[in-house]
């Protein structure tokens, strides 16, 4: 199928938001390790979202499915959180839902209260581990026993109103040293009246925290596709792990050039079926069986306690796909700039796969200033967000000269495409990253399903 013309991918792009991501706040409680206020000399002066902000994203509310009150900050700490709530409901389509993610430490019963009173339909507590030295580290000084307090604080409050319908979650932040936490926390949420659960690998923000990812690099279509030609490689009786020591030998036997040529087939049947493959990743190979294990171990349990898990990737989803933007979502910092998602939402450096990378936010109006419909529907707008649902950009970890300065430049214009967005460094696209507002797409994203009305032809990258 051609590619979509923008004004054809423009016209298919709804003229209002679905999902709205507001900060309410960017000042927090607790100093996590693992968060983007941490992130060096990138950090941003911190405030509260001023009632006239908010008012100025009433028309967007009429038309909503979800509403999420996060950004950096901790929720609990704006003083008209549950004014927010109250307003935002009453104008919102039946069905709709009001939420936000929270550390729960500020939770007391009389809080849960008017939180339920104002018309709260989902909360989620981050909870990292069941051991309470473990939490006190990963949290930042929190305390594990302040979570159990305001689990049972909603319990309370939801008794008390039995007309409510509250979902209460938890959000958990995969890492190396709470990885084995997992299966017994999800038995300790569901003992304590949790649903649901998001886990969600961590974004290093910082150097200490370089070496707690466990995803891998190579993608689940790479690795199919390396096995069936390593089966093909055995059958030939060619030694794939050798490729790299005769590469650049000047002199080559008759063996050395079949090998050198086979591995050349394979990684050009790879660029004509638009598999990401970096051939050093790919030989080197990459154990993610432990967290395998851990993950598997941790549905078994789910199933059993009848919690509902929502696990992401280990290996990043060939499908690029932008849940952020796919399902309407519009992001507002607490003092009204409007970006289009979490990885364009603030400027931030990160650790990924190795190397230091700084991102630049991407805003597209000021509220301030302009309507948010106005803002949404904006050419620039509208050709960023038309420009991510084609989704022809690359994978870039999974590329031979990754990273290029294409990427790797604070100041992004273009990748190796030719495309203006930078998605293809993004690991929320990767399907790595998730959080409250995206859980419902994470088995979408997995079975890897098609966007409707949006044709995808595959392009060559040309450093694979």
């Amino acid at each position: 199928m051609p590619k979509m013309t923008l004004s054809d991918a423009a016209r298919s792009l709804p003229p209002h938001p679905s999902r709205l991501f507001v900060e309410v706040t960017s000042r927090c409680n607790l100093r996590c390790p693992m968060c983007v206020k941490q992130s060096g000399s990138q950090r941003t002066p911190d405030g509260d979202m001023a009632p006239e902000i908010f008012e100025a994203l009433t028309p967007t509310f009429p038309k909503l499915d979800a509403l999420i009150l996060n950004g950096i900050g901790e929720p609990l700490l704006h003083p008209g959180l549950e004014t927010c709530i109250r307003s935002s409901k009453q104008a919102m389509p039946e069905g709709s839902w009001v939420g936000f993610q929270s550390n729960g430490h500020l939770l007391d019963t009389a809080r849960g209260r008017s939180l339920l009173e104002a018309g709260l339909d989902r909360i989620f507590l981050s909870v990292d581990a069941t051991s309470p030295e473990l939490f006190h580290t990963v949290r930042g000084g929190g305390s594990l026993g302040h979570v159990e307090r305001a689990l049972l604080a909603l319990e309370t409050a939801q008794k008390d109103h039995p007309g409510a319908h509250l979902e209460v979650g938890a959000e958990f932040v995969l890492m190396r040293d709470n990885m084995t936490e997992l299966p017994a926390l999800v038995t300790w949420l569901a003992a304590r009246g949790v649903s649901r659960l998001i886990v969600s690998h961590i974004l290093p923000f910082g150097p200490a925290m370089a070496d707690q990812p466990v995803f891998g690099i190579n993608t689940e279509s790479a690795e199919l596709f390396y096995k069936e030609w390593s089966d093909r490689a055995q059958q030939a009786g060619l030694d794939l792990s050798q490729y790299f020591e005769v590469l650049w030998k000047y002199r080559k036997s008759p063996e050395e050039l079949r090998l050198v040529a086979f591995v050349n087939a394979m990684a050009a049947k790879a660029r004509q079926d638009d598999i990401p493959f970096h051939i050093g990743n790919i030989l080197a190979g990459e154990d993610l069986s432990r967290a395998e294990a851990v993950l598997h171990e941790a549905e078994s349990v789910a199933h059993d306690v009848g919690l509902r898990l929502v696990l992401p990737a280990l290996r990043p989803i060939n499908d690029r796909a932008c849940f952020g933007v796919r399902h309407g979502g519009m992001f507002v910092t607490w003092d009204g700039k409007v970006a289009p998602c979490h990885f364009l939402w603030r400027n931030f450096s990160c650790h990924l796969y190795g190397r230091k990378k700084e991102v630049l936010h991407r805003f597209f109006g000021d509220l301030h200033q302009d309507a948010a419909l106005d803002i949404w529907n904006s050419p620039a707008y509208t050709a960023f967000r038309a420009d991510v649902l084609d989704h022809r950009y690359p994978h870039c970890p999974s590329c031979n000269v990754y990273p290029c300065e294409d990427i790797d430049s604070i100041d992004f214009e273009y990748d190796c495409y030719g495309e203006p967005v930078p998605c293809g460094d993004c690991l929320w696209s990767m399907g790595l990253l998730q959080c409250m507002g995206q859980e419902d797409e994470a088995d979408e994203l997995k079975n890897h399903a098609p966007i409707p009305g949006l044709a995808v032809a595959p392009k060559a990258c040309p450093h694979r």
